[in-house]
């Protein structure tokens, strides 16, 4: 089952400035469903614009926040090239890392 991808305001405001050349409606957009858990559905409706597009700035969004958001304490950052299947589950298995610290918290 898939979980939705949520962050908290410091990780939303730590991957900001990685979504500069986005308008400012697309970034609050993408803050409504990551921060706040809106239905992407919903956000592409208000917009007027197709789920998928919606979707995919979300989508590169999380890949901001994969790729330069806020490590926690002690972690580190490993690079490297996986097939898809195996890419999928290391992402998870960073999500639910984030989860458990966050549930400690």
């Amino acid at each position: 089952m898939r979980k939705n991808k949520r962050l908290t305001k410091e990780e939303f405001e730590a991957i900001r400035p990685h979504l500069a050349r986005m308008k400012d409606r697309n970034v609050e957009a993408i803050r409504a469903i990551l921060v706040e858990g809106r239905p992407q559905k919903d956000v592409a409706a208000e917009l007027d614009v197709s789920a998928v597009a919606v979707s995919s700035m979300v989508r590169s969004a999380w890949e901001y926040h994969v790729t330069h958001g806020v490590r926690p304490e002690g972690w580190v950052s490993v690079s490297v090239v996986l097939p898809p299947e195996m890419a999928q589950l290391v992402r998870e298995m960073e999500r639910s890392a984030r989860e458990n610290l966050k549930a400690k918290k």
